[in-house]
């Protein structure tokens, strides 16, 4: 794996193969690296939208309501893996047994009435979006998250138009960091993954990308 820096201060990171395989592409300042790629696949939740902080908020409380604890390290080294599944993580280490089921619900429930009032759009990183829509590229998401509040989130910010497709964790059987959703979200666009990039802010986000053979752009720097 190269780690390069583009000229818009994003990290890069691709997997090289073995053998000759000509002169690198020449770095692109938003497409992280690839002069062509055949399309452009987006996280959502700290990526595209800013919800990170409210979730951490409406996670933290849920465990707290279910005689669980969850502090801010752990909700950043989890993000990325679907909710129910860092719930029952975070079981097995503490030792509990809670509703896996009623916990997710319940993390939803409070997520909702957090965002009610709208998480705000990371600009620059919709930016990108719209440029290789206006150039004719395919985009989508490929998201952890629960595809209603998915969309919900692009939709009320007038974005979901633009992306061709939209996949999220009810739609593959292993999520982030197996590399499942990136690969659907490849083959729904009908591109070879090894020909896109992926936008993300999660290092096990990061890993799923890279898994499906992906270039990937950290967007928190």
């Amino acid at each position: 794996i190269a780690t390069i820096r583009t000229r818009n201060r994003v990290r890069v990171t691709r997997r090289m193969g073995g053998g000759s395989e000509g002169p690198e592409p020449k770095t692109h300042p938003t497409w992280g690296g690839l002069e062509d790629p055949a399309a452009l696949v987006f996280d959502c939740d700290g990526t595209l939208v800013d919800t990170m902080g409210g979730f951490y908020v409406a996670d933290k409380q849920t465990c707290e309501e279910f005689d669980m604890t969850m502090s801010k390290k752990q909700f950043y080294d989890l993000a990325g893996v679907p909710i129910r599944r860092i719930f029952e993580m975070l079981a097995e280490q503490q030792g509990k047994t809670p509703d896996l089921d009623a916990m997710a619900a319940r993390c939803k429930e409070l997520a909702d009435e957090i965002m009610s009032q709208g998480p705000e759009l990371i600009h620059p990183v919709v930016a990108i979006a719209r440029d290789a829509k206006a150039k004719g590229l395919p985009i989508a998401v490929a998201s952890s998250g629960v595809k209603p509040t998915v969309t919900g989130h692009l939709r009320g910010h007038g974005i979901l138009d633009l992306f061709d497709a939209v996949v999220t964790c009810e739609d593959v059987k292993h999520g982030k960091p197996a590399p499942d959703l990136y690969l659907l979200a490849a083959e729904k666009l009908g591109v070879d993954p090894k020909r896109c990039t992926a936008y993300e802010d999660a290092e096990l986000g990061m890993q799923s990308a890279k898994a499906a053979g992906m270039t990937v752009v950290d967007v928190r720097l």
